[in-house]
């Protein structure tokens, strides 16, 4: 690619933008002195772009390469939403972050730019994938209870999408058992509140807010939502503490997401008057990211200018400020199910709000697949695309918009075909409290659209039927619970109307079976 391609293609993907805020989706074009006379952190100042992506070409006679970074990085210290395109002396592009981190170069910067920008649309499954249902139900909704016995491996997989989704950055491979995008939180049968994880201010040995490891985790998926990096939460035995009652807070807020500028934001977990708190500020701020800011002198020095802090750590506080902490979205929250007489029953409201997934020993011969299968966690060369695992929308009307463009008349039939579907399914359902309202409608689809990103040559007939036997599976049947008075006709009606869904027909007549023999059934063994 010469730099007049490179130009064209920012100009017909990015709107250009002389002066003013920053706005996501745009560039700006600068001489390579712009970037050692410019502030780009003076806002009000209008004579420089504030463009998401600013373009220079460098000349040696300009300045090394280098020291235009050094000075990209020092100019950016306070805005992590900016992307700097450099064509070097050797007329080769490099895309670089606000930290000065190199991202793509060459040929490789467009498609790279357009995952920034969500222009990329269709999924690119690695071969032979055998997680796609659980990276369609995450792209669904960032929620999901992975449900099953004990010991087949549901922590090690949150682990292992954890490994195959880290970027080779220093900071998030630090550890060689435990990747810098995962967080392993054990759940204690004594939480009762939202404290345990959303944290709580205290007067005990001075004014503070105590900082859970899930709120810092939080805070630290924040330093790379814009790089798009999957940061996966892992509550173990999720169900040892009543879930309505300590995760209330994040079950609700998770409801509120929408695409705002660009970006999937939420309402705040934790207002943003405990971070812009002054007698908390200094505490946050060490506890959250390990700065560590010098005590003000009690005389002064009138001389001197106060210490100033800099970096993406400061970045994010600031965002907090301004905000509140914010579910990123670029999070991912797993939880791990064991249903025994140590364990507590899902509500309703919890099972509505998660996408839940079966983990069951495959069938055949699975202990031989132990042996033969058997890998170790660990980083890898080529990390799985973050598209895998991250969503872009999070309204059904978007999916449908997006469907619409490349075909408006199959949409139509699609709206049809959901609409019968679903009121089916409440037929069949009738005289029971397990009826499906809305939130299903919009992830069965967006779960449809998912599928459809993989794959848009596929029949949509084909990709309904596979939506609708998986949105059963995953947010139909978990509701259903109740003795023989209760269920043993509706449970008849569901086995009629899963006739062209074979996964959820054999989990009906599993749930018959122990209906007949115990005269209560449920969805979990």
């Amino acid at each position: 690619m010469d730099e007049k391609s490179l130009l064209n293609y920012l100009s017909e993907n990015l709107n250009q933008l002389d002066g003013g805020a920053t706005y996501l989706h745009t560039y700006g074009v600068i001489p390579p002195k712009g970037l050692f006379t410019a502030q780009l952190t003076n806002r009000p100042s209008k004579s420089w772009p504030k463009a998401q992506f600013l373009y220079t070409s460098v000349e040696e006679q300009d300045a090394s390469l280098e020291d235009c970074i050094k000075q990209w990085t020092t100019m950016c210290l306070n805005y992590n939403n900016q992307y700097l395109v450099l064509t070097d002396e050797n007329g080769d592009h490099i895309l670089f972050d606000f930290n000065g981190h190199r991202l793509a170069s060459n040929d490789d910067i467009v498609a790279y730019i357009d995952k920034i920008i969500g222009k990329e649309k269709e999924i690119k499954l690695p071969d032979n994938e055998r997680h796609k249902d659980y990276y369609r139900a995450m792209r669904t909704k960032p929620f999901l209870l992975l449900a099953g016995i004990s010991g087949t491996g549901k922590s090690r997989i949150v682990k292992q999408m954890a490994f195959d989704s880290c970027p080779d950055k220093s900071r998030l491979r630090e550890d060689a058992t435990t990747p810098g995008n995962y967080c392993l939180i054990e759940v204690k049968p004594n939480w009762h509140d939202s404290s345990e994880l959303m944290g709580y201010e205290s007067q005990i040995n001075g004014a503070h807010y105590v900082v859970t490891p899930f709120i810092r985790f939080l805070a630290k998926a924040m330093l790379y939502e814009d790089q798009r990096v999957p940061f996966f939460v892992c509550l173990d035995e999720m169900n040892l503490a009543p879930v309505e009652q300590y995760f209330a807070e994040f079950l609700s807020v998770l409801e509120s997401r929408k695409v705002v500028d660009g970006r999937i934001t939420s309402e705040p977990l934790i207002p943003k008057e405990i971070f812009s708190n002054a007698k908390y500020e200094r505490q946050l701020k060490e506890d959250l990211f390990g700065i560590k800011l010098k005590e003000t002198d009690a005389i002064g020095d009138a001389t001197s200018d106060p210490d100033q802090y800099y970096g993406s750590e400061n970045a994010v506080y600031d965002r907090l400020r301004k905000e509140g902490l914010r579910i990123p979205s670029n999070l991912i929250v797993i939880g791990t199910v064991n249903m025994d007489e140590t364990t507590h029953q899902f509500s309703r409201k919890v099972i509505d709000r998660a996408m839940t997934i079966e983990m069951n020993l495959p069938d055949g011969e699975p202990f031989m697949e132990f042996f033969d299968n058997a890998r170790d966690l660990e980083y890898t060369d080529t990390p799985l695309s973050s598209d895998l695992f991250l969503p872009t929308i999070v309204k059904a009307a978007d999916a449908v918009t997006e469907l619409a463009e490349d075909n408006a008349e199959k949409t139509d039939w699609l709206k049809k075909e959901v609409s019968r579907i679903l009121t089916d399914l409440n037929a069949a359902l009738e005289d029971t409290p397990f009826k499906i309202a809305y939130r299903v409608q919009n992830e069965l689809i967006l779960y449809f659209y998912e599928f459809w990103r993989e794959n848009k040559e596929e029949d949509w007939a084909k990709i309904l039927r596979e939506s609708v036997d998986r949105i059963l599976m995953m947010k139909v049947l978990p509701r259903v619970e109740g003795d023989e008075t209760l269920l043993e006709k509706p449970l008849e009606r569901l086995k009629n109307l899963c006739a062209s869904y074979p996964k959820a027909l054999a989990k009906v007549e599993e749930m018959q079976r122990r209906l007949n023999r115990s005269q209560f059934t449920s969805y979990w063994p």
